[in-house]
């Protein structure tokens, strides 16, 4: 029987086994140029983890979204780089099989994100790469020494919410073509270390504008963008957790929010040389720290990134800490099945190769990480 083993590393020869859905300790890892670390989440999953314990076959994190798998990265660059230099998407180390219709696809792609590159000759290793500042589906930044805050404390439990998925013609066509190669990841507009964190309810999650929950639902929010700007589109906050009850008192959440606090400067002494700071659990799309103005959303980043100007005028800062996640409601790993009404395979297509989705430079010659999802024996 095959089992999905994911790795994750700071290079494509040094990546340690994720035990998935594990969001209370990331892979850490120390690359040339990337200091950072990673958890990898899949629906369902029933594979490989790196301790032989039991897997975990799911979280609270695909409770209310439309998702597959997604991973997460947090971590600082050793040195700047700008918008221009650094790319992600998936890349293979031998030729694969390309279905039929693949360069229509191809075609379709480029229209939804201009500004993605591939080569697929068969005497090449292939890639589908797309400036990271522009794709990937989440991206935030802090420093290292910020702590995500608790809410204020609720006066009254928070009601439920009917919330319904809202999809545009846009995202319709992206989601057909991922349908058909989507693991791609362009065709979608170390060793076991615990870290201090926040509870699962603790997550920092918030209704900050230009999250990506947009992507999975979808509620009424309200946008001082002008008319011609996407709106922004705000996720529900989280419910409380059981330990800080809507009952509980202001001194209780103080308390609490100090305790985090002191956790988080400890951590930060005790990395020593940059320092990475607190794990955060879940990510919230925030271009705060980017641009100095009030956040823009997932579409409005894309949108604004792929001018190649305004990509060469943004830094990687590496006093700060990014945090990038990229997720898909499509694709399968625990069988290499994309699902979209009809279900295809497309193990057969990759020549016995994983698939390996990259941050790097276009050239190849420095990788920043990697995560690699392989079926095994």
């Amino acid at each position: 029987m095959v089992k999905l083993r994911v790795k994750v590393g700071g290079s494509y020869t040094d990546l340690a086994i994720a035990n998935c859905n594990d969001e209370l300790h990331p892979i850490e890892f120390d690359a040339p140029e990337f200091k950072g670390r990673a958890v990898v989440r899949i629906k369902d999953f029933v594979g490989v983890t790196n301790d032989g314990s039991e897997p975990i076959h799911n979280g609270d994190y695909f409770k209310g979204r439309n998702r597959r798998f997604s991973f997460q990265v947090e971590g600082r660059f050793k040195r700047e780089w700008n918008g221009q230099q650094i790319y992600f998407g998936t890349d293979f180390d031998r030729p694969v099989e390309l279905p039929d219709g693949f360069e229509l696809m191809l075609k379709v792609c480029r229209y939804i994100d201009p500004v993605v590159r591939a080569s697929l000759t068969k005497e090449e290793k292939p890639w589908v790469l797309s400036p990271l500042v522009s794709s990937i589906n989440t991206m935030s930044a802090w420093r290292p020494e910020d702590v995500v805050k608790l809410p204020s404390p609720p006066l009254t439990p928070r009601a439920s919410m009917d919330l319904t998925r809202s999809a545009s013609m846009a995202e319709n066509v992206s989601g057909a073509v991922s349908s058909a190669w989507g693991f791609l990841g362009k065709f979608k507009r170390g060793n076991r270390q615990s870290v201090v964190t926040s509870s699962p309810d603790n997550s920092g999650h918030n209704s900050r504008s230009g999250s990506t929950e947009h992507l999975d639902k979808i509620q009424p929010a309200h946008s001082s963008l002008a008319p011609s700007e996407p709106q922004n589109i705000a996720t529900p906050a989280p419910s409380e957790p059981a330990s800080l009850a809507s009952s509980a008192t202001s001194t209780e959440w103080d308390a609490a929010t100090k305790k985090k606090e002191e956790e988080a400067a400890a951590a930060i002494v005790e990395e020593g040389e940059m320092p990475l700071g607190q794990w955060r659990q879940h990510l919230d799309e925030d271009t705060t720290f980017f641009t100095g103005k009030p956040s823009m959303n997932t579409a409005q980043r894309r949108k604004h990134f792929q001018s190649e100007q305004h990509r060469k005028d943004f830094v990687f800062n590496k006093d700060l800490v990014y945090g990038f996640e990229f997720f898909s409601p499509h694709m399968d790993f625990n069988t290499f099945d994309i699902r979209l009404g009809l279900s295809m395979n497309v193990r057969k297509y990759l020549n016995n190769q994983p698939v390996r989705y990259t941050c790097r430079t276009l050239e190849g010659n420095t990788v920043f990480w990697a995560v690699e999802f392989e079926l095994i024996e």
